[in-house]
């Protein structure tokens, strides 16, 4: 079933294709919603103004199926003038509205009917035997209506507006900011070495070696190793220091005991 909103108009006369109506939009039910069908019957009722709704269906209209039976060109009126000739005929005034305002008619011809002539028809109903027919006949009555159905759904589907997707909401970056440059630790390398030579050789050499490492991690972006490298040479260096001290102060103890 198709799920557009638009309206597919069948216009009939009564004394012509009632029955053919009726069965058409039964048929047709099984294609589209009830909604986009509009019939009479179906659509205006009890207590309803049939100018106003009918006027109001032409309105929002996209296809209007004209269903003539072979009496339709020459049905009369009790008077016995011929209904299309009246300019206040239904029939004849939806077909015009319709055709005045470019909406799809197409000619839905039953029994075998042959397409009106032009001079058949009131001036302001001439465009109609200009437009292309469907012919349905009651032996292959579903097949047929198949191919209105396809007619009626490429006017509906050239008659929808393109869908338009929305483009995807493209974030902007943030603009680049670079980390921020840490300082290069101190290696504490003077240290270790003055604490190397003056103080206690096998902790010293702990902290040279350490402080030999702090400016190559740095270099290699290796900041936290690097600081790391720089704690432990700065620790080396002063238990070489504190070391160094006490052995000094051991050292000038003894002197002072072998002097007395």
């Amino acid at each position: 079933m198709s799920s557009t909103n638009s309206t597919i108009f069948i216009n009939y006369r009564k004394a012509d294709s009632s029955w053919n109506a009726l069965a058409l939009y039964n048929e047709l039910l099984k294609y589209f919603s009830k909604d986009q069908l509009f019939k009479d019957f179906n659509t205006i009722h009890p207590g309803d103004d049939y100018v106003v709704i009918i006027q109001s269906a032409l309105e929002k209209c996209d296809v209007l199926l004209v269903i003539i039976g072979r009496e339709w060109i020459n049905i009369k009126n009790a008077s016995g003038q011929r209904r299309l000739d009246l300019s206040d005929d239904y029939v004849r005034l939806e077909i015009a509205t319709a055709l005045e305002r470019n909406i799809k008619v197409i000619p839905v011809l039953f029994d075998n009917c042959p397409m009106p002539e032009t001079e058949e028809l009131p001036d302001n109903l001439k465009m109609l035997s200009r437009r292309q027919s469907v012919e349905i006949d009651s032996k292959r009555f579903e097949d047929d209506v198949r191919k209105l159905v396809d007619a009626i759904n490429r006017v509906l589907n050239s008659s929808r507006p393109p869908i338009i997707e929305p483009k995807p909401i493209i974030e902007p970056k943030p603009p680049y900011v670079p980390p921020p440059v840490q300082p290069k630790p101190n290696n504490y390398l003077v240290l270790g070495i003055l604490s190397t030579l003056f103080c206690c050789l096998p902790m010293g050499i702990p902290s040279i070696i350490a402080s030999s490492k702090v400016d190559s991690l740095y270099n290699l972006g290796k900041y936290e190793e690097a600081k790391a490298q720089a704690v432990k040479a700065k620790q080396w260096a002063k238990y070489a220091a504190i070391t160094g001290a006490v052995i000094w102060i051991i050292y000038f103890i003894a002197i002072i005991a072998q002097s007395k």
